[in-house]
């Protein structure tokens, strides 16, 4: 169970990533804020790493 949630955190962030170069907006919105596209995009990214590091850590710990 606790390297399903990483995975599916992973998911969407890649999802939201997708979808803001596909719709080509000037603003991302981010728990309510309006962020500048690339400031949305990077922490998107940044939580995809956090999730990744997450489920490595579970991994290598089950291993």
């Amino acid at each position: 169970m606790r390297k399903i949630i990483p995975i599916i955190g992973m998911a969407i962030a890649l999802v939201e990533i997708g979808y803001s170069f596909y719709t080509m907006n000037d603003t991302g919105r981010f728990f309510g804020f309006e962020l500048n596209i690339w400031v949305f995009r990077i922490i998107w990214a940044a939580l995809f790493g956090l999730m990744l590091n997450n489920y490595l850590k579970a991994r290598k710990a089950t291993v």
